[in-house]
């Protein structure tokens, strides 16, 4: 894959601290086919080099990632394609060393199942973060439904799904969840600088033994959001108003 003109970058300082930026200014971070694609070539980049000792995920200033495209959606309804974007979560999961959601810009959707899936999640109390998938007349996807309560609590999650609401970070600030900081938007980046750092100072092999035990619980959650999840989007998506509803909620 050439690596000119990609949406998703990757770099690793001289302390073994990577970072992949996804920095797609006109899609805005949306999961289209090639973005997803160039997500894991960044990931099996990092992985393959064997000194990477912990990764921060960055977006868009305003953005952190919106999660899937107007068009794959359809494709969904028409039967034209299966939902792949899982793959972005559990190969998160499974990465052999800690990866930190630094989320200064908004989280919808599919982006914020990216969030989930890190091991440090710091957000920013101006963006708003929000599970929307049954505002568009579907179930939620990407191991939302099992992993976001791990975030966020399950009575909170719960609305987040029900509602489609986007939350501003400083409503959840209040709700009280489980993201390690909610800070202003400003210091995001700061923040998961430093716990990086900290991260980074300690013994990798002992950190990676470390990011298996502490995954295993969220892989076996995905192995469950898999089977649900499939299963709810095989009908939802079948629904005849859903494909009205998507093409209403991207019009506005």
């Amino acid at each position: 894959m050439s690596e000119d003109n990609m949406r998703v970058s990757s770099h690793v300082d001289e302390n073994g601290i990577a970072t992949i930026s996804m920095h797609d200014e006109e899609g805005k971070n949306t999961f289209t086919d090639s973005f997803i694609e160039e997500f894991v070539f960044n990931l099996d980049k990092l992985e393959a080099r064997g000194d990477v000792r912990v990764c921060l995920i960055q977006g868009l200033p305003d953005v952190f990632c919106g999660g899937a495209e107007k068009e794959a959606l359809l494709d969904l309804c028409d039967g034209k394609t299966v939902v792949k974007d899982l793959v972005i979560s559990e190969r998160l999961v499974s990465t052999p060393f800690p990866v930190i959601a630094a989320m200064e810009g908004h989280a919808i959707g599919g982006g914020l199942a990216v969030a989930v899936c890190c091991d440090v999640v710091i957000a920013a109390r101006e963006s708003r973060y929000g599970a929307v998938f049954m505002s568009m007349g579907f179930t939620p996807g990407m191991g939302i439904t099992t992993l976001l309560p791990e975030l966020m609590g399950p009575y909170v999650a719960a609305e987040m799904m029900y509602t489609g609401k986007r939350f501003r970070g400083s409503e959840l600030e209040l709700k009280g969840t489980n993201i390690n900081y909610i800070v202003p938007r400003a210091e995001v980046i700061r923040r998961a600088a430093d716990v990086a750092r900290q991260i980074g100072d300690k013994n990798p092999k002992s950190v990676a033994l470390l990011k298996y035990a502490l995954a295993a619980g969220k892989r076996k959650l995905l192995i469950d959001a898999r089977v649900q999840e499939d299963m709810m989007h095989r009908i939802s998506f079948g629904f005849p108003e859903t494909r009205n509803t998507i093409l209403d909620a991207y019009a506005h």
